[in-house]
């Protein structure tokens, strides 16, 4: 039994040395590393330069957070900072500042991890990768704000989105995300900042005006005690107390300069009921009405009350984007937006409310909005959300702040978008043209793209909407469907529309018809003659204040030009009196008539054409051409000269002797090959060309040789002749007066020699 005892005993010994020895190891693995200072607070305390700062940390309620653990960066204004900020407040000390101004200041200070000055610069695309040295400049803060508790009338309490509303179709729909506060970021700017993004001192000073650029600021104040490393963090400290900044929302709102581009942005506001907002709501106030997430319309670059940055038009969201990225808006003052607004909205009403369409306002405020951080110094280089540069210089702004979600000028002049300055402008600001403008602005046309250039000089010939409508065509958002176009037509002033793609193709043609390819220089006066391509492929000629398409040849009636407007800096807009239609007659139609016109320059080949193979006299159609719409063609047609002649070199069936034409159409396979040979190398496949001055090339004819090889012929364009060449070497040029004739996707030209397909 002694033995017994004495064994335990000496069992626990040896196990309570063990157990201190495996405690000492636990205490030594896990005791406080040597060198790491006190927690934040107790730091802030021991430095006894931050009596006023722990002061209101304390009336902040975050003095356990930040005297024990956590994990923060923390821009410490002290003392001094804080006597100037209550002199330039008007506060009486500390005890001036109430507890909500404590929490803000308090709450903004604090940056979520802890970083030197050294990590800040960097980029973190996500929590656990660092990537972009040297690109960022803010970081997200433990100061959010929360439901505005006294709303509008219809809305009683709201709160900013933290998301950019989403627009598909042009219905909005609300992104915001339950759980994300929607956190204010804070600006700062270091030495490597400015080296890797190419910036200066300047891009500082414009939005710091009173401060000093010293390698390391944050907003307006100065680091001038960097890198104090803490227990629960990092402590830089600064000159200088820092408020929270406004948002583009909360700036513009409190700012009677802007209330008229105010009133433009809350046309765009737009508002859902939240229940998770309204239940946490409910339980912190004991209220009971509805939270309501105000955004903007989707179809706007970006909401300019969420803090969070996203890419314009994308729904997806990096977390740790706004580090590096902002967006940037201008604000024209009351003034600069009258002005424009009397400008482009004279035919409106000087409105933009009355009638113009909702589309001009969000065009308007997306040509101020830049997806970008858009700094003083690159303010004429980075383009905007509408891929235009700035139209004014960094002189026209007013008014730099650099907000919590963005960059903002307000500006004394607005910024000149090319939807309105452009040609396209002309028929987008007119009531009288809004069918115009719908088709422009279909992507299906490409109108838009081209003629808002500014850069491309555009001549534009406009139908109002009261020519497109005596013509039979109608535009009604309710016929359009799956298997339904908006686009309608009706033959009679007394039939039913119909609405199938077919006349949206048509129209789509015939407003084309009217964008004039003039690239080097606009055409201001149609009195004197010429001919000109348009966008639709179909030539336009003109002459004597006349328009005449190869729809008006079929018509016999030219269109009028009624009024000329000229401002636009990129061309001149045209109105019309008629429709510039197309013909859908086929070629074979329109050679005929002009064998009647023009005997001696026609007569001969349509003889040979219409007593060909090839052709078939009742639909007059030419086999091979297919004047569908992606098909263009050029006709050579030799005049009576040049066809007997081709007939006394053997080229053409007939009377060798004389070059009299065939008395009846030829039975013999070999002449009717002879003339199918003749007809189709006299015939450029997938081009028109026409005598300007313009196109010139080696081109494809419909003539194929016996080893199934192309032919091709080549083409000189002089302003008043056309060289051509055949495979012989042999030329021949036009007759000007008889050539440059319209007909269906087709020009046709009188010639004085034969082309040869033989080589």
């Amino acid at each position: 039994m002694t033995k017994l005892f004495t064994s335990s005993c000496c069992f626990l010994l040896l196990l309570g040395i063990l157990s201190s020895c495996k405690k000492k190891d636990f205490d030594a693995f896990y005791e406080r590393p040597k060198g790491l200072g006190e927690p934040i607070y107790q730091q802030l305390q021991t430095r006894g330069n931050f009596k006023h700062l722990t002061a209101l940390i304390d009336k902040a309620g975050y003095k356990d957070i930040l005297a024990q653990t956590g994990w923060w960066t923390m821009f410490a204004p002290n003392d001094a900072a804080f006597e100037r900020f209550f002199i330039e407040q008007g506060i009486d000390g500390v005890k001036g500042v109430t507890d909500s101004m404590a929490l803000s200041i308090v709450k903004y200070a604090l940056v979520y991890n802890a970083y030197r000055k050294d990590q800040l610069s960097t980029y973190q695309m996500r929590a656990d990768v660092e990537t972009g040295v040297g690109l960022a400049f803010k970081r997200k803060t433990a100061y959010y704000d929360w439901v505005q508790q006294k709303g509008d009338a219809e809305h009683g309490k709201i709160i900013a989105t933290n998301r950019n509303v989403q627009s598909i179709k042009g219905i909005n729909s609300s992104a915001y995300i339950d759980g994300d506060n929607n956190n204010k970021y804070i600006p700062y700017f270091t030495d490597q900042f400015f080296a890797t993004t190419g910036l200066n001192q300047n891009d500082y000073k414009s939005f710091y005006p009173n401060s000093t650029f010293s390698g390391f600021n944050v907003a307006g104040a100065s680091v001038v005690n960097k890198d104090i490393s803490a227990e629960n963090g990092m402590i830089h400290e600064v000159d200088r107390v820092i408020l929270p900044l406004k948002n583009i929302d909360q700036y513009i709102s409190n700012n009677d300069n802007y209330s008229e581009f105010k009133s433009l942005l809350d046309s765009l506001k737009y508002y859902t009921a939240n229940a998770y907002l309204t239940h946490r709501n409910f339980v912190a106030t004991g209220q009971k009405d509805s939270v309501y997430v105000k955004g903007y319309n989707g179809l706007l670059a970006f909401s300019i009350n969420n803090e969070n940055y996203q890419q314009p038009g994308i729904s997806a969201y990096l977390a740790n984007e706004s580090q590096k990225s902002s967006w940037t808006i201008m604000a024209p003052t009351n003034d600069a937006l009258r002005a424009y607004r009397k400008k482009i909205l004279a035919k409106y009403g000087n409105s933009f409310f009355k009638t113009a369409p909702r589309s001009i306002v969000i065009n308007f405020i997306n040509s101020h909005m830049w997806a970008a951080a858009l700094w003083p110094s690159k303010f004429s280089q980075d383009a905007n959300y509408q891929e235009e540069v700035a139209t004014i210089s960094i002189g026209n702004a007013v008014d730099k702040q650099l907000l919590s979600n963005g960059l903002f000028y307000g500006i004394n002049e607005a910024q000149q978008a090319n939807v309105f300055r452009t040609v396209f402008g002309i028929p987008y600001l007119d009531p009288a043209t809004m069918m115009t403008y719908l088709g422009y602005s279909d992507d299906i046309t490409g109108i838009k793209a081209y003629s808002t250039q500014p850069g491309v000089r555009q001549t534009i010939l406009v139908m109002p909407d009261a020519v497109l409508i005596a013509g039979g065509y109608r535009y009604n958002e309710g016929s359009a469907g799956l298997t339904t176009s908006a686009w309608g037509y009706r033959s009679s002033p007394t039939g039913s529309y119909a609405h199938n793609f077919l006349y949206r193709d048509n129209i789509f043609r015939i407003l084309k018809t009217g964008v004039l390819i003039t690239p080097t220089g606009s055409i201001t006066n149609f009195g004197a003659s010429g001919i000109v391509e348009s966008q639709s492929g179909d030539y336009v000629k003109y002459g004597g204040g006349k328009i005449q398409t190869s729809g008006t040849v079929d018509s016999g009636v030219d269109i009028n030009i009624v009024k000329t407007d000229n401002t636009a800096i990129n061309g001149v807009v045209h109105y019309l009196d008629g429709i510039l239609s197309f013909s859908e007659k086929n070629v074979g139609q329109h050679l005929e008539n002009l064998a009647t016109k023009y005997p001696n320059s026609y007569a001969s080949f349509y003889w040979m054409v219409s007593n060909s193979g090839i052709y078939n006299k009742t639909t007059k159609v030419i086999a091979g051409l297919n004047t569908g719409i992606d098909n263009k063609y050029t006709l050579f047609a030799p005049d009576n000269n040049a066809i007997a002649q081709a007939i006394r070199d053997g080229i053409l069936p007939g009377t060798k002797a004389t070059g009299a034409l065939p008395t009846a159409a030829p039975t013999n396979e070999a002449q009717k090959d002879l003339m199918r040979k003749f007809i189709l190398y006299h015939i450029i496949n997938g081009e028109s060309v026409a005598i300007d001055g313009k196109k010139a090339d080696n081109y494809l004819t419909l003539l194929q040789t016996e080893a199934g090889d192309n032919t091709l012929v080549n083409v000189l364009n002089d302003p008043g002749n056309l060289i051509i060449t055949d495979r012989a070497g042999r030329t021949s040029q036009t007759s000007l007066s008889t050539s440059n004739q319209l007909s269906n996707r087709t020009i046709i030209h009188s010639i004085t020699n034969y082309l040869n397909y033989n080589k």
